[in-house]
């Protein structure tokens, strides 16, 4: 049996006999390449937090990789930032894939021009999302703000033909995050993505909700179910400067370590972790706000352990079907949450 389906065992275990402490590592991480971005989109964190607007430095990144690389599947070298801004993001995918550890990410699409969709078809990358939020040029530039419709699907049929070519195995997802005043276009945004090259069209529930852009005012409760899966398996994210936090959805929250100066089974097991693990075990988030109003989908329990059975790129590569499952046909793959209105 190899190192990286044996931690998945062992996380699975862990989380059936809910262990607080676990000797498996984070199946998945973020680690954010760079907190620059090009636009400006309503719908981003950034219109509520202020975040730095720093890269990630290269040997930082390196050193992490090499950390974790004996469990870690998947990383995605990407956080609050457009990763195509970062100087040496290509870089950081070849030394990701030459660790034995398969990359993802998502970009916005518009600095990928001829030059960047070469390099990034000759990093390996093996998952990609393009966040083209609408099917008309008013939505699209609505939400996009800083982007033109016209050069950003320019770039990505570019990238699209560049993809055919080369007979690359890149997997391709064209996103578009649910909104007020796109939600409408889902058909018209399924037929303009529906060709050759794009392997997925997906419709991504809007995980920040900001007042002006969400689809409804709804306030969500604490009635999660079942311990958050992300606190077993990840990813974890781990900011530009080293700082990690439990999850993509406590940037606001304090850090739980530092890879600066400490391993990543190190900040997996610290006391701020198990703490967080164990609230959830108990069903108690009074100290966790932010958990009790996550808007993360939640795997079902069946969902998660059979995730575990899979590779990490299979599981990624398998979400926007049970979306589609739960949204469409309402099949029980994720939980179900409850609001209130």
């Amino acid at each position: 049996m190899n190192t990286k389906l044996r931690n998945r065992l062992t996380i699975a275990a862990h989380y059936f006999r809910r262990k607080a402490v676990l000797s498996g590592g984070p199946i998945e991480i973020s680690l954010e390449s760079t907190a620059k971005c090009n636009l400006y989109c309503p719908m981003c964190p950034r219109h509520i937090y202020t975040f730095d607007n720093e890269n990630m430095d290269l040997e930082l990144y390196r050193k992490i990789v090499q950390d974790c690389k004996q469990y870690v599947e998947f990383i995605w070298p990407y956080g609050i930032g457009e990763p195509m801004i970062h100087p040496n993001i290509f870089e950081m995918i070849r030394l990701t894939r030459e660790a034995g550890i398969r990359t993802g990410m998502s970009t916005n699409a518009t600095l990928l021009d001829d030059r960047r969709a070469d390099l990034l078809l000759d990093s390996g990358l093996d998952y990609v999302i393009l966040a083209f939020d609408g099917a008309t040029k008013e939505t699209y530039e609505k939400y996009r703000v800083g982007a033109v419709f016209e050069k950003t699907r320019e770039n990505i049929l570019n990238f699209l033909r560049r993809k055919l070519d080369r007979k690359s195995p890149i997997y391709v997802v064209l996103q578009m995050v649910l909104l007020k005043e796109n939600v409408h276009e889902i058909d018209a945004y399924r037929k303009l993505w529906s060709i050759p090259g794009v392997d997925e069209v997906r419709f991504k529930r809007d995980e920040v909700q900001i007042d002006g852009t969400k689809i409804a005012d709804v306030e969500f409760k604490s009635q999660r179910r079942h311990p958050c899966h992300l606190l077993w398996r990840g990813p974890m994210y781990v900011r530009y400067d080293g700082l990690a936090y439990p999850c993509c959805y406590m940037w606001e929250e304090p850090p739980v370590g530092d890879l600066k100066k400490q391993s990543l089974m190190e900040v997996w097991n610290s006391e701020a972790m198990v703490r967080l693990r164990e609230a959830h075990l108990k069903g108690d988030l009074s100290d966790y706000p932010v958990c009790q109003t996550c808007q993360a989908a939640r795997p079902s329990p069946v969902a998660f352990y059979g995730s575990l059975m899979l590779s990490s790129l299979a599981v990624r590569k398998a979400v926007p079907a049970m979306e589609k499952l739960a949204r469409f046909y309402n099949i029980g793959v994720l939980e179900r949450t409850n609001s209130a209105s």
